[in-house]
């Protein structure tokens, strides 16, 4: 199958508008990245790391690239997200709340080919895992800029609005991260 982000927006939507759109999309995606080097050969170069490439009220589609130095601050979507990786490795940071703080679940590694997925009360940290960034197609059932989330202090598992500029400043270097 030859990829391309307008033939892959429309069969997401497709998926999306099924009545069990969260294993459709699952499936897809897992057959889309069955051949993860077309992806990534498919993709263009991106400036920014992560570029919306469709939403409407059923789903949101994102094609991300984190960095191995950096480490986006826990989050939540309040909605289902299937992550599919095509280049690199993705490392997710599970957390779990309990009495108000965060605990550390679990932490996962995505690898090309592979997708993983969170439900709708999911909290996650990500950043890339090893020495190269990771790319994938990030995909959420729903309208995931249209949604008021939060986003978790690292420390205090204390809960902020998720804006771009709380979001900013609560990336942390992965050097300064226990042993996630």
């Amino acid at each position: 199958m030859t990829f391309s982000h307008d033939s892959f927006v429309k069969a997401v939507r497709a998926a999306a508008s099924v009545p069990d759109a969260v294993q459709a999309v699952r499936a897809l995606l897992k057959q889309v990245l069955a051949d993860p080097d077309a992806v990534a050969a498919a993709v263009p170069h991106q400036e920014e790391d992560e570029i919306l490439l469709f939403e409407d009220k059923t789903v949101s589609i994102w094609n991300c690239r984190f960095q191995p130095d950096v480490v986006m601050p826990p989050h939540e979507h309040k909605m289902t997200a299937h992550i599919g990786v095509f280049s690199g490795a993705e490392k997710n940071i599970l957390f779990r709340r309990e009495e108000g703080n965060l605990r550390h679940a679990a932490t996962r590694a995505v690898h090309p080919g592979e997708v993983f997925s969170i439900g709708p009360d999911g909290v996650h940290a990500v950043t890339a895992d090893g020495d190269r960034p990771s790319q994938a197609l990030h995909v959420y059932l729903g309208p995931l800029t249209q949604v008021k989330r939060g986003l978790f202090d690292w420390e205090t598992g204390a809960e902020v609005d998720f804006t771009m500029e709380n979001f900013d400043r609560m990336k942390r270097p992965a050097d300064m991260l226990p042993g996630f």
